[in-house]
């Protein structure tokens, strides 16, 4: 009987350090994925280096407009970013 009392206990102990984040599963989330993990995300994307884990997040809780304004945002200003240093470059060249 002691024996079997005490798997149980190893059983409980054992499920409560195995997973976590089953507690944080829960919790309510949070609707959303903040402005700044908004922007990561996008920066992360142009550029090809987004974690699965990320993307997954953004998936489940990001908004599709804020990606869109984000992602056209940030192409704006890379291109006027590419313009500005090739412009410079020519200049400096002389011509």
């Amino acid at each position: 009987m002691s024996e079997q009392h005490s798997n149980t206990q190893q059983n409980h102990s054992n499920s409560n350090t195995q997973n976590p984040t089953s507690d944080s599963q829960q919790e309510p989330t949070q609707q959303g994925t903040g402005f700044w993990s908004t922007v990561k995300s996008i920066v992360g994307a142009m550029f090809g280096v987004q974690s699965e884990a990320q993307r997954q997040k953004d998936f489940q809780q990001g908004s599709a407009l804020h990606f869109i304004i984000g992602g056209v945002v940030f192409t704006i200003v890379f291109i006027f970013t590419i313009l500005y240093f090739v412009n410079s470059a020519l200049e400096s060249a002389g011509q």
